[in-house]
């Protein structure tokens, strides 16, 4: 019987090792795992303050553009502009004497008509 003993006293436990490596590498993929979506969650918050920051920027410049829009689109402004003679096209407006039912308007120039031309627009009102 003492040599029935002695041969299982060297065996290595196969089961024990196998059974602490799944262990050990369960745990070293959820460590991983934990610390890849802590990285990505940091990574993705930097783009968004990154964005954010540029919508921030971005609405600045929206609200200044249209304020510079607004400041050259006023009637003031405009008035301005055509007593200094800046409007060298529609200088013509100054010198014509619109009376009655003449008026005179500016054509775009993507409507067809020759750039720089003026129309003549009747507005005539019917009798009541």
């Amino acid at each position: 019987m003492s040599a029935n003993r002695r041969r299982h006293a060297n065996s290595v436990p196969v089961a024990k090792f196998f059974a602490i490596a799944v262990a050990g590498s369960l745990v070293c993929v959820l460590g991983l795992g934990y610390v890849w979506c802590t990285n990505d969650m940091n990574t993705t918050g930097v783009k968004i303050k990154k964005v954010e920051k540029e919508l921030v920027q971005l609405r600045q410049r929206n609200e200044a553009a249209l304020a510079g829009i607004d400041s050259v689109n006023s009637t003031a402004y405009l008035n301005r502009q055509f007593h200094r003679g800046l409007f060298g096209k529609l200088e013509l407006l100054e010198r014509l004497k619109i009376a009655g039912r003449v008026s005179v308007v500016a054509v775009p120039s993507g409507t067809g008509a020759m750039p720089g031309e003026l129309r003549r627009v009747v507005n005539e009102r019917k009798p009541q």
